[in-house]
């Protein structure tokens, strides 16, 4: 008889439930959200265990690598459909949850996550801390001006080398602003300081990967777009057609039908939102600081014109992760075009 099991995982402790293949409850607890402790639970002399499965969370990834290596079959499973599925609970506690996920691993209703090889998480984690100093960044000069425009001082557009001294200079006679002033900017150059760390090291890993090389052959693709493609998709084969990464990253639009409604809305948003924002951020640049001409720059000029930057960003964002992919694919470099820029706008 084959057993399925269900874990319903917190951060101290898991809920566990194993059932037979006719759905019978065969045994239920907790114990600690440990691989070890998880595996002693579940194992069973003559239970042949056939599938384990537990939904995307903080702790997801560990886990899967830790009952992986204890020689059971893990899936991790897309939390959103999980939580749809057992939305008709009236009573949801972890007990229960455990109990639907069993259920669900017995009868295959669930979408299974992709579970990212050791090297992705990395790179990722790297990736997410640089975005939250850049954001931390943003915030305390955003503080500074909020505190200089109080007393009428506005530091207006400025650049990063020269934003200490403008702010000293507007700050200069009063003692207060003076004060918090140089608090904030001490704060911003430690800031700085480790984002430029974390900026060489990213730099280290893109030269080191002949695929992130690849990618950045792409107009308007850097280092960082290229690092946040190659961990977040991690393994090209999961698309069997190039195009389906569009849905994937959430540009695709919408769609609700029913009966004779039929309406196109706005796009998805689904799927990871650093990544959609890096290709929106490098089809603007495409768009715009991009002057070698392409086809794919081509085409989004020409929707420019026709339905607006904003909705040209989306298209062309959506189109270079299709390329990208391609090119993944192929093993081969972006392939400029060989037309003037007037002739491949007007074509």
């Amino acid at each position: 008889m084959e057993f399925f099991v269900g874990i319903d995982v917190s951060l101290d402790s898991s809920s566990i439930c194993i059932v037979d293949e006719r759905g019978v409850i065969i045994k239920e607890g907790k114990c600690p959200s440990e691989p070890e402790a998880i595996a002693r639970f579940i194992r069973h002399k003559g239970r042949r265990v056939e599938h384990v499965g537990l939904e995307t969370g903080g702790l997801s990834q560990w886990l899967h690598a830790g009952l992986t290596r204890e020689g059971f079959r893990v899936t991790v499973m897309e939390a959103r459909h999980v939580r749809a599925s057992l939305a008709t609970m009236r009573v949801k506690t972890d007990r229960n949850d455990a109990r639907g996920i069993a259920q669900l691993v017995r009868l295959g209703w669930f979408k299974a996550v992709h579970v990212k090889t050791p090297t992705a998480q990395e790179t990722r984690a790297l990736l997410g801390a640089r975005q939250f100093l850049v954001d931390k960044v943003t915030a305390v000069e955003n503080s500074m001006r909020a505190a200089l425009r109080n007393f009428g001082l506005k530091m207006g557009p400025v650049t990063r080398s020269k934003w200490a001294a403008r702010a000293r200079e507007l700050a200069a006679g009063n003692q207060a602003l003076e004060i918090v002033v140089e608090a904030l900017l001490r704060v911003r150059d430690a800031l700085l300081e480790e984002l430029r760390a974390l900026d060489r090291k990213l730099l280290e890993t893109a030269r080191a990967d002949p695929v992130v090389r690849t990618l950045m052959t792409a107009p308007g693709v850097g280092a960082i777009v290229a690092l946040t493609f190659r961990s977040a998709v991690d393994d090209p084969g999961r698309f069997p057609k190039a195009r389906d990464v569009g849905p994937w990253l959430g540009l695709t639009p919408s769609r609700y039908q029913s009966g004779q409604v039929d309406r196109m809305g706005r796009t998805t948003q689904a799927g990871d939102a650093g990544l959609r924002a890096a290709f929106y951020e490098a089809a603007a640049t495409l768009l715009g600081r991009v002057t070698k001409w392409s086809a794919l720059k081509a085409w989004g000029v020409r929707l420019a014109r026709r339905s607006g930057t904003k909705k040209a960003r989306v298209a062309v964002a959506r189109k270079l992760a299709v390329v990208l992919l391609s090119m993944w694919k192929a093993d081969e470099p972006f392939r400029w075009s060989t037309q003037t820029g007037e002739e491949a706008a007007m074509a």
